[in-house]
């Protein structure tokens, strides 16, 4: 085996990215291994030549209280600009004939900006906004007791909370961070991002928006700023097996070009399927690892439409009760940038969470349905679709079925010298870039301390 940095790490996402660069940071040595050219993992940008523009693999999005994330992008200089935050919470959803229902959140101390909000919201009866108000009311004693077992659709029944209010404001923010349906998502991982984002500080709540190509952002930048520290990463380096010694250590990776790479040290920051085919046979049957072995998947079916006209006249909304659950223009959201020479295009991005109904849909069948749902919530539109590109995410995220989350495993593996990170370990949250930024950085910690 040839000499190799102490650390390495397999995987070129959000979490390999964030935890090498803390490793690189604290002047120990890394090695980042990438299967594929360009990194980024389940968020990563492209050229598409059917759009003609750099996009993401689907619409990203953040929020206030990811302060692992944000701490990530100030170490590795990501301009302040890149992402578009809000300076309150404010959403607009469009009901079926086009009729508006918005949430704007004042300028007052969490959680009563939300509690002041949800009383306002602008296309709801009082009787759904009292029960908005009365859910808001209850969080904080919600926060102290969340049940795993229970799903959403059952938590949103206790709370009294009435359908209209339901589709307009819960069920979007399930869809949004549980990527999973509310009938089986878990209610304590719902109220995990709460807990975060609107109990702590009014700033928590707010939305951002990236307003360039993700890889331009993050992925770009981290690989520089760890070469500059005399770190490695290696681009189309995939691995085959994490090789163990006589006593079940860690002493090495193997590439699938033959090559054997030593190390003492290993950090994982690949979904829970490319783990367990790394692993040796018998290390599989280990507890932790048949737990992981029993995660299901939900994926993400993202639309790029190139339209002739705008269809929106905001940069992202929400529909009630559709399954395109959000729209971005993102002519909008980049609003600065230049677009393609010559041409008077917009693009739009549609995204359908949880999409197992959609998953294996032709795109002329997705085609339909956007325009179906379009002549459904915007009926004085009629758009002239100029490009469409379907990206699908058969493993977008994990799904957060009820009862589920002690399956995910710990960062500190049963393997000596084996830390494992990726937005599905067990963070305490739901599978978002947040997770996977904060399992980096837990298990850049742990090596660190080692």
């Amino acid at each position: 085996m040839s000499s190799t940095p102490r650390t390495i790490i397999i995987g070129g996402g959000f979490a390999g990215l964030a935890a090498a660069v803390r490793i690189a940071e604290a002047g120990r040595e890394v090695l980042v291994l990438e299967a594929t050219k360009a990194g980024g993992g389940r968020s990563r940008s492209f050229h598409d030549k059917v759009t003609g523009r750099e996009i993401d693999n689907g619409q990203h999005l953040l929020m206030g209280c990811y302060r692992e994330t944000l701490a990530f992008l100030r170490s590795i200089g990501a301009p302040a600009g890149s992402i578009d935050f809000q300076r309150n919470l404010a959403l607009t959803m469009v009901k079926p004939g086009g009729g508006l229902i918005e949430l704007n959140c004042p300028a007052l101390p969490a959680p009563l900006h939300l509690a002041a909000g949800l009383l306002r919201m602008r296309g709801l009866g009082l009787l759904h906004r009292a029960s908005a108000l009365r859910a808001g009311l209850l969080l904080r004693g919600e926060v102290e007791r969340p049940d795993d077992n229970e799903t959403c659709d059952a938590w949103l029944r206790r709370l009294g909370q009435t359908r209209a209010i339901r589709a307009a404001f819960w069920e979007p923010l399930i869809w949004a961070v549980l990527n999973d349906d509310p009938l089986v998502a878990s209610a304590a991982m719902l109220i995990a991002v709460i807990e975060r984002a609107f109990m702590t500080t009014r700033d928590a709540s707010a939305l951002g928006v990236p307003r360039k190509p993700l890889s331009d952002i993050y992925v770009d930048r981290s690989v520089e700023w760890i070469r500059d520290r005399g770190g490695e990463v290696r681009f189309a380096a995939s691995a085959r097996a994490l090789d163990l010694d006589s006593d079940g250590r860690i002493r090495g990776v193997t590439l699938k070009s033959g090559e054997t790479l030593a190390a003492t040290e290993v950090i994982t920051a690949i979904p829970p399927h490319a783990l367990l085919e790394l692993l040796p046979t018998a290390a599989r049957e280990h507890l932790v690892f048949r737990d992981v072995a029993r995660l299901e998947s939900s994926p993400i079916v993202n639309l790029w439409v190139t339209l002739a006209k705008p269809l929106l006249d905001r940069p992202f909304v929400g529909l009630v009760a559709s399954p395109l659950h959000w729209l971005w223009d993102r002519d909008r959201i980049e609003a600065g940038r230049a677009r393609p020479p010559a041409t008077n295009d917009h693009l739009l991005s549609v995204t359908i969470s949880g999409a197992r109904s959609f998953v294996h849909d032709q795109p002329a069948a997705l085609r339909e349905l956007f325009l179906g749902e379009v002549a459904r919530f915007f009926p004085k539109a009629k758009p002239e679709i100029k490009a469409f590109r379907v990206v699908k995410e058969k493993r977008a995220t994990i799904s957060h079925a009820a009862g589920t989350y002690q399956r995910r495993p710990e960062t500190v593996s049963p393997i000596p010298g084996l830390l494992l990170a990726g937005d599905w370990v067990r963070t305490g949250i739901p599978a978002t870039i947040e997770s996977a930024v904060q399992s980096g950085h837990d298990a850049a910690a742990h090596a660190l301390t080692r």
